[in-house]
């Protein structure tokens, strides 16, 4: 459907897209919509996530200021994005006046909308971007915090509860393979492969590339075969089917599962040990960070994670690891603090 289908049935005439008085109306709304779905990757496993967060961040915004699309300018943004650093870090900031940039820029090459909405006046109150791998949420968890958080998921799954089972075997898909967000949550069981006592994992990557890795591991073919078993879906791993789905009242039994509902329930089980804040990706930089203490390589490290250029795992390192102690022990022996302090 046309930007002018929907803006005519709005309203009968453009002009209910910009009147003066302003909330949001169904018109404006709906062209978020065509926005949301025109920019966003029809391929993408968490595409509901994506188009649902897209709208609610640009309807928010002009719910919150009050005018009509054309008569924004830029301090009405940077007075938004002085609202939001009160209540969100630098990389979300970024990111949602981002989206209400894309969606001006969207606007204005329409041919309806674009003769009501003629600038971008997010662009300008736009701050600059963060830099990768440099924000307080980029850290690894340690050791004994990643444990936690496995017994607590392993424990719902010995229950005999569908969700835990489903949720132990994603768990140990992010922890073992350091697969992203959209890698692990967009299985379908076309995707796997049993061979030679591993699983066999194909699937599309970060930049297009469709990657086949191994997973020797036996406790995540395990987790995965008594999940498929024991909600009667063993026959999975030799079909184009979602490998995860629902097993909850909020939904249609079967359904897919979205990266946003195993992220709610992620924050649960984090909270039960102990460990607070939490988003998916951290599983990336734990199991980074592990990799490099494990195999003392970069290029090691850079090869499991998928990264092309070197480069990014540096920074990636630098940020997540922590640099090893060799010498704080030699050099308070060398100047005797254990005698002095004995003499003192």
């Amino acid at each position: 459907m046309s930007i002018e289908n929907v803006i005519g049935e709005a309203s009968d005439t453009t002009d209910g897209l910009v009147h003066v008085g302003y909330a949001p109306d169904v018109a404006l709304e709906n062209a978020v919509r065509l926005w949301a779905d025109a920019t966003t990757d029809t391929t993408s496993a968490c595409r509901s996530d994506l188009l649902r967060s897209k709208f609610g961040t640009v309807c928010s915004f002009f719910k919150s200021v009050g005018k009509h699309p054309g008569e924004i300018t830029p301090l009405d943004v940077k007075e938004w994005r002085d609202r939001l650093e009160e209540l969100h870090k630098q990389a979300t900031v970024y990111a949602r006046v981002s989206r209400l940039s894309s969606f001006y820029e969207w606007a204005m090459r329409d041919v309806v909308l674009g003769r009501f909405i003629s600038n971008n006046p997010a662009q300008l109150a736009r701050p600059k971007c963060p830099r990768p791998y440099q924000t307080d949420s980029t850290k690894a968890f340690d050791n004994d915090q990643m444990r936690a958080l496995i017994r607590v998921v392993r424990k719902k799954a010995a229950r005999g509860g569908l969700v835990g089972k489903r949720d132990y075997a994603i768990l140990l898909f992010f922890v073992t393979t350091g697969m992203r967000r959209n890698e692990v949550m967009g299985l379908r069981g076309s995707d796997l492969e049993s061979k030679n006592d591993s699983l066999i994992v194909r699937c599309k990557v970060k930049g297009g590339d469709y990657v086949g890795r191994e997973v020797a591991d036996p406790h995540v073919r395990r987790a995965l075969s008594d999940y498929l078993e024991s909600c009667g879906r063993a026959d999975a791993l030799t079909s184009g089917r979602p490998l995860w789905t629902r097993h909850d009242q909020a939904g249609p039994p079967g359904a897919p599962l979205t990266s946003h509902a195993f992220a709610k329930n992620l924050k649960r089980y984090a909270s039960e040990a102990g460990i607070g804040k939490i988003h998916i990706h951290q599983t990336r930089h734990t199991f980074a960070r592990m990799i490099a203490e494990e195999t003392g390589s970069i290029v090691e490290t850079q090869d499991a994670l998928g990264h092309r250029n070197l480069q990014t795992t540096r920074v990636y390192l630098t940020r997540i690891t922590v640099k090893r102690d060799k010498h704080s022990c030699a050099i308070t022996s060398r100047l005797n603090i254990d005698a002095d302090e004995h003499n003192e």
